[in-house]
């Protein structure tokens, strides 16, 4: 079975509306930011993508129709006959004289324009295979290009709010690969502030919803239970900062305790920032704040794995690695406790 190429030729349609739309669809379906949409777009023609199956051209070719994207299908054509032919030529066989071999099928004929074994017009193969490898070239370049989560596309906030979400929770090896390739503090540190405010905003309220029925809050304070919760509304926020600060240095600390510091500080901050999308279970009423806490750990885990290229043992040792800690100390505490109390070292003086 062949593979295909295709070549994005730019817009269906000449317009400045059809201009704006293809830009807004590129950025939509491919991730892509406004600047490298309409880079891609300036570009063109380009391969977009290439060595694919039917199906997955097929696939291709409607998301550019669907945006008002233009495209060319072209079956992938191995070079070797092309080479044999170059070969042939530099070496001027004598039984090669008034012969020539076709590119397409490598059949050897009589000097002709077009193959009598195959069909085609080779002139137009030979040239169309110049223009492919022009092509080529420019399809290692788009290949090369960064994929970002979608909060960092450049897209309408809200949508990109929640494609991030969904990805970063039911695709999170995938998600947190792009969020690595990516660069900056403040997109993931916003998105992690959102997540938190949302997840430890549900858990305020629900322990509010449970307190202010059940317990008479007013028998032990002259202020209303409401204005604790304000106090703690405004300065929720700022906690979910300091949060998201502390835990990606004590995690990048822990890495680089592992030696699992393999892309700097950046990505671990990204990493814990995405990361926080599991909090939003916060607003499932009672067990929201368990489930976010258990799922904002399996993130971190596999963001650290994915960011820094690390092993996933390697990565859950060094996100847990504080806990081992401080069980470690308690065990040697208790252990030492029991020892000296054995000697009585803590037994009173009688008067």
């Amino acid at each position: 079975m062949g593979t295909y190429k295709v070549i994005f030729l730019g817009l269906a349609v000449i317009g400045s509306e059809e201009e704006a739309r293809l830009i807004a669809g590129l950025k939509k379906k491919f991730n892509l930011s406004a600047e490298r949409a309409e880079s891609l777009l300036q570009r063109v023609p380009i391969v977009v993508k290439k060595e694919i199956s039917k199906e997955e051209m097929e696939r291709y070719v409607r998301a550019f129709q669907e945006i008002g994207g233009k495209v060319s299908v072209e079956e992938e054509i191995t070079a070797e006959p092309l080479e044999i032919m170059k070969e042939a030529i530099s070496e001027k066989k004598p039984d090669m004289e008034g012969m020539i071999i076709c590119p397409q099928c490598g059949f050897k004929q009589p000097e002709t324009d077009q193959c009598i074994n195959c069909g085609i017009i080779i002139s137009r193969f030979l040239k169309y295979q110049e223009k492919a490898s022009s092509w080529d070239s420019q399809a290692e370049e788009a290949s090369s290009e960064k994929e970002y989560p979608p909060w960092e596309s450049g897209e309408e906030a809200i949508g990109a709010f929640f494609q991030t979400a969904r990805e970063a929770l039911f695709s999170p090896t995938q998600f947190f690969k792009k969020a690595a390739q990516a660069e900056g503090y403040w997109p993931p540190l916003i998105y992690g502030l959102i997540c938190g405010i949302i997840g430890f905003g549900g858990t305020i309220f629900w322990q509010w919803f449970i307190v202010s029925r059940w317990i008479p809050f007013h028998r032990y304070t002259a202020l209303p239970y409401s204005f604790f919760l304000t106090v703690i509304s405004i300065a929720l926020p700022f906690i979910v900062a300091f949060k998201i600060l502390i835990e990606s240095n004590v995690a990048h600390l822990c890495l680089m305790i592992v030696g699992g510091n393999k892309n700097g500080f950046q990505v671990t901050f990204r990493t814990v920032s995405y990361s926080f999308t599991g909090q939003l279970f916060g607003i499932i009423p009672f067990i929201g704040i368990a489930i976010g806490n258990l799922y904002a750990l399996i993130l971190v885990i596999i963001g650290v794995r994915e960011g820094h290229q690390i092993s996933t043992g390697r990565a859950v040792i060094a996100i847990f690695f504080p806990i081992l800690v401080m069980v470690g100390l308690a065990i040697v505490v208790i252990f030492f406790l029991m020892f000296f109390g054995s000697m009585g070292l803590f037994s009173g003086v009688g008067v």
